[in-house]
């Protein structure tokens, strides 16, 4: 737990006299009963008198401690921050508006104005480091010391940038041991606001005192120190936004610095920096997060920015081209992921949303492997059999984090087969059924969601409630592409294949509603079979839509022959499924004939 602030304090203490109070008085009241087979002893007339103003003591103080209203809180957050905040950035305003003035009218020397700047920044440190002792002066203590940092950081920039007085070493010495004090200060004091002054102040030490000159080494050397020191004051207080910021302070410097001086003979060195800013920041989530009680947004935040820094930053590195050193990397950066994954699901002794996330980055990484390491009629087969791999030994295994995995990766393959579903032939190129472009790929996505949902049927009683709403969302959705790919099988055949016909347009029609008219038959006799219930409700939906096709559009539509064909065999079909309902209805519905 953080240190507590001022008023926190000022509360407990407050609850805890009260409590107190109450205690003596509950003491004076089992003082007063006389013990089993012993006279009462008299008490004083006044014990009654303690006993009540006790207990009216705690009831009036504990509600204004624990329950002030929202005026009092409106104005408590105006008294004691936000005016101090706005006084302090108006002083700050004011000096800097006194440099240009006296700059502009040569009233003080250079000099001279940068040492007013430092003895008004540490005046207002050492100032706040007295209050900060003070009863009910916590927060505006902190208000000051913030605004000293502040004024300590214009004034060595002003040293360096505008004045010219002392060299960037000095300055960059002096402004990290600003941000040095500012987190040694924020620990103290238990305040995330100077954390995050001497942060930004860290972070903007780089760019403001850059000389022009490409000095890798010095650079990652200090980002690494300032990420060192973020992390190492993370291990104390429980501010994981505070490492968000720091690692996009991180992603900042390495993408500036990478802009105006990468050179391919430094690509060792900068991978080395991308790998040592990865590890640092997994290392914090691994050892200062993973058992933490309170889970939080940042958390997730640094999860994917690390991982996807690493992998940007090593793509500029090839130039943005997609070398096989690229696709490796992906691949290997995609099973670290899922490592840090499995090594947090045993740290955290259950399945916790940051194993979630590094779940959904292995899967994210995975098929970005996938889509630059392979040719494009492979990434649907490829992505499908990653699917259908992940989803059944997460179910095997009973690991939920991966089988979101597999949900999410379930997605990408759905919007694959969206795209490779229409079938684009090149010039002269004949259409086979089955033995075309398309058909494998999507044949083989088809397999992947039956092999999770088969995985999803055997395992159902590890699912929980939303688990198996998705596990009846994939059933659809394997039904829903089986039927897709057949009918794109039998309009292409019709269409590009069937030649010396002059309406194939009245064939594919026939044909599609017979198809229909099978396929719902034989789901509806696999769900009596089965006793699935839902192929049984999604069989009779498809038969109900081949019958509405026969009777409103091929009726008026087909020529006799093929419109003679289409109702006899739907007149069977429906006959036959009717005949399985009534035959086996004890087994479906539990009825018996009468």
């Amino acid at each position: 737990m953080g240190m507590r602030t001022e008023e926190e304090r000022d509360q407990c203490i407050d609850m805890l006299i009260a409590r107190v109070q109450e205690l003596e008085g509950e003491v004076l009241r089992l003082k007063k009963q006389p013990d089993a087979g012993s006279p009462a002893v008299s008490e004083p007339k006044d014990a009654p008198t303690k006993t009540t103003g006790a207990t009216s003591i705690s009831q009036s103080q504990r509600p204004k401690s624990i329950r002030p209203s929202s005026s009092v809180n409106l104005e408590n957050v105006i008294g004691t921050r936000w005016i101090g905040t706005i006084g302090i950035v108006a002083v700050i305003l004011g000096v800097a508006f006194f440099l240009k003035y006296s700059f502009d009218n040569n009233l003080i020397g250079e000099a001279g104005r940068v040492m007013l700047g430092i003895v008004g920044g540490i005046a207002f440190l050492v100032t706040g480091e007295y209050l900060q002792r003070q009863k009910n002066l916590g927060r505006y203590a902190q208000i000051l010391s913030g605004g000293g940092l502040a004024v300590l950081y214009l004034s060595f920039y002003a040293a360096f940038a505008l004045f010219h007085l002392i060299p960037a070493l000095l300055a960059a010495t002096g402004m990290v041991a600003v941000t040095t004090a500012g987190m040694t200060l924020s620990h103290r004091y238990s305040a995330y606001a100077l954390a995050l002054v001497a942060l930004a102040g860290g972070i903007l030490t780089p760019v403001v005192l850059s000389t022009g000159e490409n000095q890798p080494l010095l650079l990652f050397s200090y980002i690494m120190l300032l990420d060192a020191g973020t992390i190492i004051l993370l291990r104390f207080r429980q501010w994981p936004s505070l490492a968000a910021v720091s690692l996009f302070g991180t992603a900042l410097l390495y993408a500036l610095w990478h802009q105006s001086f990468y050179t391919v003979d430094q690509k060792a060195m900068a991978f080395v920096a991308v790998m040592v800013f990865f590890v640092a920041y997994n290392l914090y989530i691994q050892l200062f997060r993973i058992r933490n009680d309170s889970e939080s947004t940042a958390d997730h935040l640094v999860i994917f920015g690390s991982g996807l820094l690493f992998f940007m930053a090593v793509f500029a590195q090839q130039e943005f081209a997609y070398t096989w050193p690229l696709r490796f990397f992906a691949l290997m950066l995609a099973g670290i992921e899922i490592g840090l994954a499995i090594f947090a699901s045993h740290r955290s002794g259950g399945t916790r949303m940051i194993v979630v996330s590094y779940t959904a980055l292995s899967v994210v990484m995975t098929v970005i492997a996938t889509f630059i390491s392979l040719e494009q009629r492979w990434v649907l087969a490829a992505l499908s059999t990653e699917m259908a791999i992940l989803g059944w030994w997460a179910f095997r295994l009973n690991l939920p984090a991966f089988r979101w995995g597999a949900y999410l990766l379930a997605l990408f393959v759905l919007l694959r087969f969206s795209y490779e579903a229409a079938f684009h032939a090149g010039p002269f190129e004949q259409f086979t059924p089955v033995f075309n472009k398309r058909f494998p790929g999507c044949a083989t996505a088809i397999a992947a969601f039956y092999v999770l949902l088969y995985a999803g049927s055997r395992n159902r009683n590890i699912l929980s409630v939303n688990e198996k709403s998705v596990n009846a969302i994939i059933f659809f959705i394997t039904q829903a592409l089986s039927l897709l790919l057949l009918s794109l099988e039998a309009h292409d055949f019709f269409y590009l294949a069937v030649t010396g016909t002059d309406s194939p347009v009245y064939a594919y029609q026939m044909s599609l509603s017979l198809l229909w008219t099978l396929y719902a038959s034989f789901l509806t006799g696999i769900g009596i079979a089965k006793r699935i219930r839902r192929a049984r409700i999604f069989g009779i939906l498809i038969l109900g839509v081949a019958v509405l096709k026969v009777f409103l559009m091929d009726l008026s539509f087909l020529e006799p022959v093929y419109r003679i064909i289409s109702f006899i065999i739907l007149g069977v079909l429906l006959l036959a499924v009717s005949y399985g309902y009534n035959r086996f209805r004890h087994i479906i519905f539990g009825e018996d004939q009468s």
